[in-house]
């Protein structure tokens, strides 16, 4: 189920502008392949702007969570909160894709757009502390099966180390999701890195996933992730990744 799953969720994103390749790890960075040749016009590609891009192209967001900032994921419908750029935080929105492992076309095997970035480059040939993003999912409305899925991928192929390879994933939880008008299913994995340095890679991580229906594609989903280092001073903490979750809305929600 999972090598399907992957390859269904890269052919989502795959005409985004930038690619930052393996997850946490900046040593493998390169800019994304030509898109697939396809009967509608692709945009033209263009270097990822020097400032962060704004949320909403048109109107200010309202906020659940006060003095923090809205991430907008236009691609699949969907926003969500982060702390300010003060506090470490990167919006790079839909114009960047975060991406781990590699298939056989040189794609990354799991990839999501809409991004925010926590603590970039904290160290060594780290990329960053923590992650948060959208992909979608066809062929499937498992809600609960996708999230554990997800989860469990980003897990494996997002913390793999140079020196130790694979980690080692386990499910902690897979529960029914309810929040601000979305209804699903929210799976969260522990992952133990092989190996890690000592010094810059995190012992440990959680991901945690979110998976609801896809409104505008029959037989489709959306899923959501924020992926955590752990065990490191600089990390965030459980209850920030879960107040990050908890925001997560659709396009057209109404805060009152």
């Amino acid at each position: 189920m999972i090598a399907t799953l992957a390859m269904v969720m890269v052919v989502a994103v795959i005409i985004a502008i930038v690619v930052v390749w393996n997850a946490f790890r900046s040593d493998a960075q390169q800019a994304a392949p030509p898109p697939e040749e396809s009967s509608e016009p692709e945009p033209e590609p263009s270097e990822e702007p020097s400032a962060e891009p704004s949320a909403s192209p048109t109107e200010p967001v309202k906020l659940i969570n006060t003095d923090w900032r809205p991430a907008v994921s236009e691609k699949w419908g969907f926003v969500y909160e982060v702390p300010t750029s003060e506090e470490g935080w990167r919006v790079k929105g839909d114009g960047t894709i975060f991406g781990a492992g590699e298939d056989e076309n040189g794609q990354p095997e799991v990839a999501m757009s809409g991004t925010s970035i926590y603590e970039e480059s904290p160290c060594g040939d780290w990329g960053s502390r923590a992650a948060a993003g959208a992909q979608g999912i066809t062929e499937t409305e498992d809600t609960a099966e996708m999230a554990e899925g997800v989860a469990a991928k980003w897990g494996e192929l997002g913390f793999e180390t140079e020196a130790g390879g694979a980690p080692t994933v386990e499910v902690r939880s897979v529960e029914e999701y309810s929040a601000n008008g979305l209804e699903g299913h929210r799976a969260t994995v522990d992952v133990t890195l092989s190996r890690p340095d000592g010094t810059c890679e995190p012992p440990t991580a959680v991901v945690t996933t979110v998976v609801v229906p896809n409104p505008d594609e029959d037989n489709a989903v959306r899923a959501f992730t924020v992926m955590i280092d752990t065990g490191v001073s600089d990390a965030i903490s459980e209850e920030e990744m879960d107040t990050i979750v908890n925001s997560l809305r659709d396009e057209d929600y109404e805060i009152e």
